[in-house]
């Protein structure tokens, strides 16, 4: 269903082919993705066009540091738009890969539980997750939506500022779905990894030996198919987004932060109700950008860890009535195989996806905003010096005899 909403606004190029019984690419997929990289290039075209006049609306200074900031910022977001699509269109058959494989590992699950018995792999958490995803950004773009049309709603330029409004509200829910698809991805990896696991350890009454010989080959397919199939895939796919919206989660917050101490230091920053209301709506979005990065990397940690609990859950089958048979053989080849395999998602190669990039996140958070704040009190200071400086040499300049 999450993949179906995404189709329908071109986010993302796979579909599910009922005749085929897989996932393949859309159809017209060039054409779709010609039209949306189009739409996303003229709408980032428009924001950096836009930028120096939208800060002057939605900042409380004219500092030329401010502004240069704001604009790097705008750069960012204006490269996450047009990432989006191109990953899309570029890696939309890495995606029905995935897609395809978590298909077969379902099939391969119903078929042992009706030959061994036990209970099917249960995806409720992660169409819970995907109606979550769906609401949430609904309701985020609505509430957004109204509450900058009523801010700015007497302005002049309001039409320029409505149009940035709906382009950045049009970003923001093709991240979210875009996280969203690939956090429903993760969390069905998790449950069927889980439902191996339970049917793997399962006793059966007598003897477990034979079970054991045919359910370790469904184990090792399923197991490889999600540690190296959707972990490699979701790398490639999501990887290069993931990494430009952590560049972005880190300029925003270093920069609300400097716009707090700014208010604070502004003695009528907050007597002014479109002030309050302006930086309420930042923090607001901010704290929405933070539930998108903690939420998945967290599901990446959980999933990286289910890889490894499933990997050392081999070890239960070392007693003697394993010793010398098919089964004991095809366990050793797997602990070969996986002794020293990558488990973890990385972006881009550049770092791996887990919950230590959110202790890297905010650490580099608090690194610039030492950063931005060395240069912006460097700003003040020239400013202040040149303004003594003209105070002065009008004081010295001799005037008309």
């Amino acid at each position: 269903m999450q993949l179906e909403y995404m189709a329908k606004v071109g986010v993302a190029m796979v579909k599910y082919d009922q005749q085929k019984s897989a996932f393949g690419s859309v159809q017209q997929v060039r054409f779709k993705f010609a039209i949306l990289f189009t739409v996303a290039l003229f709408g980032s075209g428009y924001l950096l066009w836009r930028s120096p006049m939208d800060y002057i609306e939605y900042k409380l200074g004219k500092q030329v540091f401010d502004m240069s900031i704001f604009i790097i910022n705008t750069i960012v977001w204006c490269a996450i738009c047009l990432i989006i699509p191109l990953q899309a269109y570029r890696k939309h058959a890495q995606l029905a890969n995935i897609l395809n494989a978590l298909l077969t590992n379902d099939s391969i699950l119903r078929g042992a539980v009706v030959l061994h018995g036990g209970q099917r792999p249960c995806y409720g958490a992660a169409t819970l997750f995907a109606r979550l995803v769906r609401w949430d950004e609904l309701a985020c773009v609505i509430f957004f939506y109204f509450c900058n049309v009523l801010s700015y709603w007497s302005k002049d330029n309001f039409t320029h500022i409505h149009l940035s409004v709906c382009i950045y509200l049009v970003l923001d829910m093709w991240l979210e779905w875009t996280f969203g698809l690939c956090c429903v991805i993760m969390l069905i990896s998790i449950a069927q990894l889980s439902s191996v696991t339970e049917l793997l350890l399962r006793q059966p009454n007598e003897n477990h030996v034979r079970p054991t010989e045919q359910i370790l080959p469904r184990f090792t397919s399923i197991y490889e198919r999600v540690s190296i199939d959707v972990r490699k895939g979701l790398s490639v796919y999501c990887g290069p987004i993931v990494t430009m919206f952590i560049l972005s989660f880190i300029l925003q917050c270093a920069i609300k932060i400097i716009d707090i101490w700014d208010a604070f230091s502004k003695s009528g920053s907050f007597h002014d109700f479109k002030n309050i209301m302006t930086m309420a709506l930042a923090w607001l979005w901010l704290i929405f950008d933070c539930k998108k990065f903690v939420v998945f990397m967290v599901l990446s940690d959980r999933l990286k860890r289910k890889v490894e609990e499933t990997a050392l859950c081999t070890r239960h089958f070392d007693d003697y009535r394993l010793q010398n048979t098919r089964a004991a053989k095809q366990i050793q080849k797997f602990l070969l195989k996986n002794l020293h395999q990558k488990k973890k998602f990385s972006a881009c190669g550049f770092f791996d996806i887990d919950n230590t990039v959110i202790y890297m996140v905010f650490s580099s958070i608090v690194t610039y905003l030492v950063i931005l704040i060395q240069f912006k009190q460097l700003e003040t200071d020239l400013t202040q010096s040149e303004g003594v400086f003209n105070v002065t040499s009008n004081l010295t300049t001799p005037g008309p005899s």
